[in-house]
């Protein structure tokens, strides 16, 4: 963890020491989705979550056309379930997020966001009313993504605002193999952030 968070911090220096870099504040809720494959029968089943975003956007402009999205932001993660109405469980995530993403222009306002990012997974909880428990030695911790979304950059006389949609895909498994209670089952998360961006 010390590793990750130094290369990070050296890559944001090293950055910040180039042109074309803007700094900014990132709220992005979220809407998730927690796609089950049951591995025998191949039987699929899905639950809605939601979350969000907050943390510190970095763009650096590769040219007039085309920038580089980075940053760092605390993500939160929530999938509750309800037995009559009341709340009787439910996974909750908090994680670091790393994203690595391009922005590549369309027209006019209009940018594509595409390319990949990292989620750390700092701490997985099963919050339930009869026995609560800490998942996170048993969750794949680090989870690299894919990411398309469309986005608008609109500049005023105080900074530039990002708004836009876009979509997540985790790659790995949410549980590690050795997880008994899910070693039949593959469990993958997906993210539809609505991207909330101010850059000074």
């Amino acid at each position: 963890m010390k590793k990750i968070i130094l290369i990070i911090t050296l890559f944001f220096a090293t950055t910040a020491m180039s042109q074309g870099v803007k700094f900014g504040l990132n709220i992005s809720p979220s809407w998730k989705l927690k796609l089950t494959k049951q591995k025998g029968t191949g039987l699929r089943s899905s639950q809605g979550g939601y979350g969000f975003n907050v943390g510190i956007p970095i763009k650096y402009w590769i040219n007039e056309f085309t920038s580089f999205n980075t940053g760092l932001d605390y993500e939160f993660t929530a999938f509750d379930s309800y037995n009559n109405g009341f709340l009787v469980s439910s996974f909750r995530f908090n994680s670091l997020h790393l994203p690595l993403m391009f922005n590549i222009h369309l027209s006019g306002p209009l940018y594509a966001m595409v390319g990949s990012g990292i989620v750390y997974n700092m701490s997985v909880r099963d919050l339930n009313i009869l026995a609560g428990s800490d998942l996170s030695d048993q969750s794949n911790n680090i989870q690299p993504y894919l990411g398309l979304g469309i986005n608008s950059l609109i500049e005023k006389d105080f900074g530039y605002f990002e708004v836009g949609v876009q979509g997540r895909y985790q790659l790995l498994d949410i549980w590690k193999s050795t997880y008994e209670p899910e070693e039949n089952f593959n469990s993958h998360l997906v993210s539809l952030d609505l991207v909330l961006r101010y850059y000074f």
